[in-house]
């Protein structure tokens, strides 16, 4: 017979299926935050763009081609739409697991 304060073992497995799935969203909580700081940066990074190119086509006697190999030179990375769909999608989640 068991006694009140020790759980059935069902009880038992459940609550540490639920620690872990728990401690696997918080993982993937964080590489979230991570991936919506990135592209918040991307956004920036293409709003400043944005704003030289409409510089560039308003002033005169400066070249558009001159302001972009500017933007080039800072060493940002461009994000591949293909890994932005794929992230968007969720293709890389793993949260599918049932007890």
């Amino acid at each position: 017979m068991r006694t009140a304060g020790e759980p059935a073992p069902h009880l038992g497995q459940t609550l540490e299926w639920l620690r872990k799935e728990l401690s696997e969203m918080q993982i993937q909580d964080q590489q979230l935050l991570l991936t919506l700081r990135h592209l918040h940066g991307v956004l920036e990074e293409l709003r400043m763009e944005s704003a030289h190119w409409e510089d560039a086509r308003s002033s005169e006697g400066t070249s558009p081609v001159r302001v972009r190999a500017g933007s080039e030179s800072r060493g940002c990375q461009p994000v591949s739409s293909r890994g932005l769909a794929q992230l968007l999608r969720g293709e890389e989640s793993r949260r599918s697991s049932l007890p």
